[in-house]
């Protein structure tokens, strides 16, 4: 099965100066430029076995980490895993990373340095309330949305829209996924 959604909201503004333990959007950037999330294992409520692997992420238009995921239906847990994809359980994502923290030499308390991606999890309800499931494919038929498009707002502010980022209305749109 494979599994597409939003991994991480839009990152914060690193012109701004933002230190903090989310991700910053050059942070989200670096990511997909040097595939730090291919491979990533894909668990189930950040723990348990290992149900696939990420096997391609991208920024959308608003900013959002977006991410493709296979899920091995040939083990037992990735079988589960999927069922609950298909009926509606499993529909949200969270993303496992860790964050190094130091102490700054000056009055400026605690920063932020490196952080790691340890993995993507589905979730029954994710931290972060836009971070889900939005569709996903199988050897069962075709692609099954999980949200209306409406339900996937798009950031005017960030200047996208259906017209500008086909992802606001079709996750695989930038995939070629035919044979």
């Amino acid at each position: 099965m494979l599994v597409t959604g939003c991994a991480n909201p839009a990152g914060e503004s690193a012109a701004d100066g933002y230190n903090g333990l989310y991700f910053t959007d050059n942070e989200l950037q670096a990511i997909v430029g040097e595939r730090k999330m291919h491979g990533c294992p894909v668990k189930a409520e950040h723990g348990g076995a290992e149900l696939g692997k990420v096997v391609s992420s991208y920024v959308d238009g608003a900013g959002r980490l977006q991410c493709v995921m296979h899920i091995d239906e040939r083990s037992v847990e990735g079988a589960i895993a999927a069922g609950l994809v298909r009926d509606g359980i499993a529909k949200e994502l969270s993303l496992g990373y860790s964050v190094d923290v130091a102490h700054s030499a000056g009055d400026e308390g605690l920063k932020a340095q490196k952080k790691q991606i340890l993995e993507v999890s589905l979730v029954r309800k994710g931290a972060r309330d836009a971070c889900f499931v939005l569709a996903y494919e199988d050897a069962e038929g075709g692609t099954q949305f999980t949200r209306d498009a409406g339900d996937t707002p798009t950031d005017p502010a960030a200047g996208a829209s259906e017209a500008t980022d086909p992802g606001a209305r079709d996750p695989w749109a930038a995939f070629d996924l035919r044979a």
